[in-house]
């Protein structure tokens, strides 16, 4: 029985956190006023590590999506100098 009771809660809860579509997306507050300006610049920051020129947030589909334009084949940031750097450390 406390087994049964234990599952309703959790079930419950499950959709009270996860029914709220919560979205960790860079341009997720484009529509704030006041976080635009960081929703903007964390999208230009994605790009800069995908090694694009810029970026834009933008709705695609009614949702915000940040697009990335002028990129270039791979990121700028060399994964494999970092992951050697941090090993070196060790």
């Amino acid at each position: 029985m406390k087994f049964l009771v234990f599952l309703m809660i959790l079930s419950l809860s499950s959709k009270i956190v996860f029914g709220q579509k919560l979205d960790f997306s860079s341009c997720a507050r484009m529509d704030v006023p006041g976080l635009n300006k960081v929703a903007q610049g964390l999208c230009i920051t994605s790009c800069s590590v995908q090694n694009c020129g810029t970026g834009t947030c933008q709705k695609r589909g009614g949702r915000p999506t940040c697009v990335c334009s002028r990129c270039a084949n791979g990121g700028n940031v060399p994964v494999g100098d970092v992951i050697g750097a941090v090993g070196r450390r060790g």
